[in-house]
């Protein structure tokens, strides 16, 4: 007993408890813990705010997925309480800031979904979701739906709160994709949560208040889900993805290679379009035919390009023209842009060693990144799906470059479409995704060849 003590004398129990490896049990009341202090911290912080208590709630329904999806890594890992406690703090950061621009009214929400939700809320909900103005997507309508159901609460506060959840399922899915494609723990923790706190990220939801992160979360999850050998559940979520905004459309391709992989069966895309008409079901509901259930993304491309031409403030090849007709490249930059999604299949389909997810997730990216340089009616925001996965795949210098450049192109995109501020000269902005996307193609070239595996799993 005396030795004991004498032991204990010199031990600090501050670093030894800091310093303890938790069990799966002491690790989950640690991310309990963490949970219910941010929730009591939002609750003080926003009681004169509007909805407090659905506040506090929100940001910490968002926390939890951010530390859910840390814990396996972190338990894998076999991190100390402080590290829990490093990665715990951070994603409250990210949370915290979101939730810090509730009160940024954007011009768009007053202009567009403001209007919107008051129109929604004197009709039923199925005509709601059915909404024909300005050719909203199925998807997208069935959110707004059900927010102009809401009383008692600023309309203004829920859209943004509900991008901020599908925010930290984007980040989840994420951390997902780079621990399949055998990233390590802090590469993994590294990209989920820069997924939540980079600018563009910020500024996409808190100062625009867009919905990418809906159908972000719904590809990248379905995606994920693919390519781990549960097609079914993965096939649901593309098609809901795809209901949502046809970007989601871009990583389709990969399908292709599952499918020749047999991987993927022709069920699989029929499950696909059951879900992308099951989401719109309302549409059909209200009177609507197959035909304008299916035509309304074209309505879309032929408004964008009447009301923004080929590009709207998008980084690309078209960023380069002095001059561009829309007559002339509307119709060849989409025959382009299919051209170039088949010589990305057909290079994955010669890979000359064992098809890993790096590889497959490698041509999503390239496709992610390099289509909407080449297809016309592109907005400011067309680069949102490719910096998300830029973040998971970012395991190699030249992939870190790409991700840095993607953001950069990004954030300077925004700025002059959010703030109508001129960071960089388009062409200069059109330059680098285009270098952004050279390196991916570098990357994916080495991947298929055999040649750098071992470095992507950094």
């Amino acid at each position: 007993m005396k030795e004991m003590i004498g032991r204990l004398r010199g031990v600090d129990p501050l670093r030894l408890v800091m310093m303890a490896e938790p069990c799966r049990k002491a690790a989950a009341g640690l991310c309990a813990l963490l949970v219910a202090g941010f929730f009591a911290a939002a609750l003080a912080l926003c009681s004169a705010m509007e909805g407090a208590v659905v506040i506090a709630l929100c940001g910490a329904a968002g926390l939890a997925i951010l530390l859910a999806a840390a814990y396996g890594p972190l338990m894998r890992e076999k991190a100390p309480v402080i590290l829990w406690l490093c990665v715990g703090l951070v994603a409250m950061m990210a949370v915290a800031a979101h939730l810090a621009m509730l009160d940024v009214k954007p011009g768009r929400y007053g202009k567009l979904i403001a209007p919107l939700l008051e129109n929604m809320w004197n009709y039923g909900l199925t005509t709601a979701m059915a909404w024909d103005e300005h050719a909203w997507s199925g998807g997208y309508l069935i959110v707004c739906g059900l927010l102009s159901r809401v009383e008692n609460f600023s309309a203004l506060y829920a859209v943004k709160l509900f991008d901020m959840i599908c925010q930290c399922a984007c980040a989840a899915a994420v951390a997902r994709i780079a621990q399949m494609r055998g990233a390590k723990t802090p590469g993994i923790i590294a990209g989920m949560l820069a997924c939540v706190l980079a600018p563009t990220m910020l500024f996409n939801a808190g100062c625009w208040a867009q919905c990418d992160a809906t159908f972000a979360a719904l590809t990248l999850w379905g995606l994920a889900l693919a390519l781990d050998d549960h097609p079914l559940a993965g096939s649901v979520l593309l098609g809901m993805a795809l209901a949502t905004k046809l970007q989601s459309a871009f990583v389709f391709p990969v399908l292709l290679v599952l499918f020749m992989l047999r991987r993927f069966q022709l069920r699989h895309f029929a499950v696909i379009a059951a879900a992308f008409v099951a989401a719109q079901v309302s549409i059909l509901l209200d009177g609507y035919t197959l035909a304008e259930l299916f035509g309304r993304y074209n309505l879309q491309i032929e408004m964008a390009a009447e009301e923004y031409g080929l590009a709207d403030h998008a980084a690309g090849v078209y960023g380069l023209m002095k001059t561009a007709s829309v007559r002339e490249f509307s119709g060849l930059g989409l025959y382009i842009g299919i051209a170039c999604a088949l010589l990305v299949v057909l290079a994955l389909l010669r890979c000359r060693t064992e098809m890993t997810n790096d590889t497959l997730l490698l041509g999503a990216l390239l496709l992610a990144a390099g289509l909407p340089l080449v297809l016309p009616q592109m907005n400011a925001r067309c680069l949102y799906l490719a910096g998300m996965l830029a973040f998971a795949m970012a395991g190699t210098p030249r992939r870190m470059i790409a991700a840095a450049l993607l953001e950069l192109v990004s954030f300077c995109c925004y700025m002059a479409a959010i703030f109508n501020f001129a960071v960089l000269d388009i062409t200069v902005l059109s330059l680098l995704a285009i270098a952004a996307a050279c390196l991916i193609a570098l990357e994916l070239i080495d991947a298929i060849r055999g040649a750098g595996d071992k470095e992507a799993c950094a």
